[in-house]
């Protein structure tokens, strides 16, 4: 009898360890897991590429760059014939890189820029990267407005599409806010139902037609320290105030009712229009060095099915 009941007690351990294991209970953030990761020789070889949101730098996303490998490079587009790169040549495999669509001069991108603009310069720089590295194509992790820009490199041709294996936005207004202040470009192009957002869409779902694998992943955020922030409310946001993100803009095509509830806080794979889907409760800027972020990281490198991810603890 005694001995039965402890089978059963270890059955039971296994299986509650196992849930663990296959929700990430794991410290994504630690240099260790990521030695580990690359170390199995599953992660794909593309340059990984951190892209900054509005009114921000390549540092937003340093201390996540670096949880994955200090030995990070990065790129500023500094005029229309002119980028910035400290590429040495020494590596081209596993490389990271940080980028940045602003130039050095804040009046005139305040004035003057819009995402069209931003998603012509990362295409130059995504090239860029291409040839120094020699590789065909890269992969994108984009926060905020940057997810926005990515997406509008991507569906500006199909040579551009092909050229990502996948893209994670992380807090990225799909959808556009429902506050947006539209004296600049940008933030004209922010605005939920905007000319930038509505043709974005249009060619995405194009794209997205021709190619069967779901490459894009999303990670969207409820500041639960907020107590309106409801997580039945589709206008819950990622902090307090007007123009921060809702979860149903960034998690999008009303996928944000199937992340939420009893699936809060755990990654689904291959749902109805994304590789990789998570909600999670942090603020616009704990997004930027989050458990749930390094996540979808660890999923942009892989090339697994569903069930060998299961299997293969994340």
């Amino acid at each position: 009898m005694f001995k039965r009941v402890f089978l059963i007690f270890i059955a039971l351990l296994m299986l509650f360890s196992n849930n663990l294991l296959a929700q990430g209970d794991y410290d994504y953030s630690s240099k260790k897991f990521w030695q580990e990761l690359y170390s199995k020789n599953k992660v794909v070889d593309y340059p990984l590429i951190f892209i900054h949101g509005i009114g921000a730098n390549i540092d937003y996303w340093k201390q996540s760059m670096e949880a994955i490998n200090p030995d990070y490079y990065e790129m500023r587009f500094i005029a229309e014939d002119k980028i910035y790169h400290n590429y040495d040549g020494k590596k081209k495999d596993y490389t990271i890189w940080g980028i940045s669509y602003y130039t050095l001069n804040p009046m005139e991108e305040a004035f003057r820029g819009n995402l069209d603009l931003y998603a012509l310069r990362v295409e130059k720089m995504v090239n860029l990267i291409k040839d120094l590295t020699g590789k065909d194509k890269v992969i994108i992790v984009a926060h905020s407005m940057g997810g926005l820009v990515s997406r509008r490199y991507m569906t500006l041709s199909q040579n551009n599409w092909d050229s990502v294996h996948k893209i994670l936005t992380v807090g990225t207004p799909n959808e556009g806010v429902k506050t947006s202040v539209e004296l600049v470009g940008q933030l004209v192009d922010l605005k939920e139902g905007s000319l930038f957002l509505n043709k974005l869409n249009k060619d995405w779902q194009k794209l997205s037609l021709d190619n069967s694998a779901k490459l894009w992943g999303v990670v969207g955020g409820i500041d639960k320290s907020m107590p309106f922030n409801l997580e039945t409310d589709p206008d819950a946001t990622d902090s307090a105030g007007a123009g921060f993100v809702s979860i149903a803009s960034s998690i999008p095509y009303g996928e944000w009712k199937s992340a939420v509830g009893d699936n809060f806080n755990i990654s689904y794979f291959d749902t109805p229009n994304f590789g990789f889907r998570l909600a999670v409760d942090a603020t616009h800027m704990e997004l930027l060095f989050h458990q749930g972020t390094f996540r979808g990281i660890a999923w942009t490198l892989t090339n697994f099915t569903a069930i060998e991810r299961s299997r293969e603890e994340f």
